[in-house]
């Protein structure tokens, strides 16, 4: 008698927990995604870079890419070092792309 009572205990708790299961699963998917906006990232993606030489010097700079033609330029580099160095090699940053050799 005793081994069905625990049998009955169990059956209940399990079904509190798929029941909560289920409507955690509907609450978090209810959302409709058919009006989400596509992503759009644009035609020119920039980003940076950066080594080292040693543990107190390296370089540092940036690029962008035409997602359209697959060209890249390079926009921005310096170098730092230590003795005091900070030396900005180039710097096209307010350029446009057509403009940046």
């Amino acid at each position: 008698m005793d081994s069905h009572r625990i049998w009955k205990e169990r059956l209940k708790f399990f079904l509190i927990g798929a029941v909560s299961v289920f409507l955690l699963l509907v609450v978090t998917g209810a959302r409709d995604m058919s009006d989400a906006p596509a992503l759009d990232n644009g035609r020119f993606q920039i980003a940076a870079w950066a080594t080292h030489f040693d543990n107190k010097s390296g370089v540092i700079g940036a690029f962008i890419v035409d997602t359209v033609s697959g060209e890249t330029k390079t926009v921005y580099t310096r170098e730092y070092g230590s003795p005091p160095v900070s030396k900005v090699l180039k710097n096209d940053l307010r350029k446009n792309f057509a403009n940046i050799r």
